[in-house]
């Protein structure tokens, strides 16, 4: 994608140096390991493209898009049509995902617990502050992925929560509140792999900095973003440091606040701090076993 920027990191002297390089391709440098079955990858991709495409895409889009011909975008389509993740506009020759993606989505949280046992809490924030919480969750030490969303009743101008279901490691809250809870080394490396875009004339792409903040918002116990994501949008996040039956405590997710900054100002912003990590701190006590424990070595242990 044009304009995005790689950071390439170094570790030097116990210090994290970062070179800022242009990225050569769409599907990063990284080789797929030997086990990595095609097919199934671009059938995924097509799937998280028309998951950010609400007037769908045309097959000439995909095609471009997967860096495919048209013939092997159109297996891939019959494919996930059939299978009923996708569907076809016959009149405007565009693709659209089925609900069939967000059901599974919904069952997976709905098995866990997760959302049964936070709900009230998030609703609680949300009231407190008249804005827009989101609970993310930590998948496999992997990535990071907002799965709720709730809206403050008091405010007539609002956030859309499904602006964007990408968390920006760099820019929002939310990444740097998980990124602050994990080793440096670790934390550089997750930034290498996602990139440093600069995506408003606010957002840093010097490590280093972030670097800096992710110190302080570790002391602090939350994070704070402002414009750096978005012109517009400020927020406040901290993590769910829940523990382990071995004994770790790790990051299991992360509770933010946003509001729109012509509403509130940084310091105002960050004044929702506290109470993000003051409902986190209650999250970590209910959290459910199985998003941090193997079923099956529950059973044992």
């Amino acid at each position: 994608m044009a304009g995005r920027i790689n950071v390439r990191a170094k570790l030097i002297s116990g210090k994290v140096r970062m070179a800022a390089t242009s990225e050569g391709s769409k599907r990063g440098a990284g080789k797929p390991v030997e086990t990595t079955v095609l097919a199934v990858e671009r059938a995924l991709e097509t799937i998280q493209l028309l998951s950010g495409a609400a007037d769908g895409l045309s097959l000439a889009e995909i095609s471009r898009e997967l860096i495919v011909n048209k013939a092997i975008a159109s297996r891939l389509l019959e494919t996930l049509e059939h299978a009923g993740y996708v569907w076809r506009d016959d009149v405007a020759q565009r693709y659209y995902l089925t609900y069939r993606i967000s059901n599974l989505g919904l069952r997976q949280l709905q098995q866990s617990g997760l959302l049964g046992q936070c709900t009230s809490l998030l609703e609680d924030l949300a009231e407190r502050t008249g804005e827009l919480v989101r609970l993310s969750v930590v998948e496999r030490g992997e990535k990071i992925t907002w799965v709720y969303a709730v809206v403050g009743t008091r405010r007539t101008l609002r956030i859309d929560p499904n602006f964007n279901f990408d968390v920006s490691l760099h820019t929002h809250a939310t990444g740097k509140a998980w990124l602050m809870t994990l080793p440096p080394e670790r934390a550089a490396h997750l930034v290498e792999q996602a990139g440093m875009a600069r995506l408003t004339p606010h957002t840093s792409i010097d490590y280093a900095a972030l670097r800096r903040e992710l110190d302080v918002a570790s002391r602090r116990g939350f994070a704070v973003t402002f414009e750096e994501n978005e012109i517009g949008v400020g927020a406040v996040a901290a993590p769910i440091m829940a523990p382990r039956l071995s004994g770790v405590t790790e990051c299991v997710g992360v509770v933010s606040v946003a509001a729109p900054t012509n509403r509130m100002t940084r310091a105002q912003i960050e004044t929702c701090g506290p109470l993000a990590a003051e409902v986190a701190s209650r999250l970590a006590l209910m959290w459910p076993l199985d998003e941090r424990y193997p079923l099956h070595m529950q059973r044992h242990a």
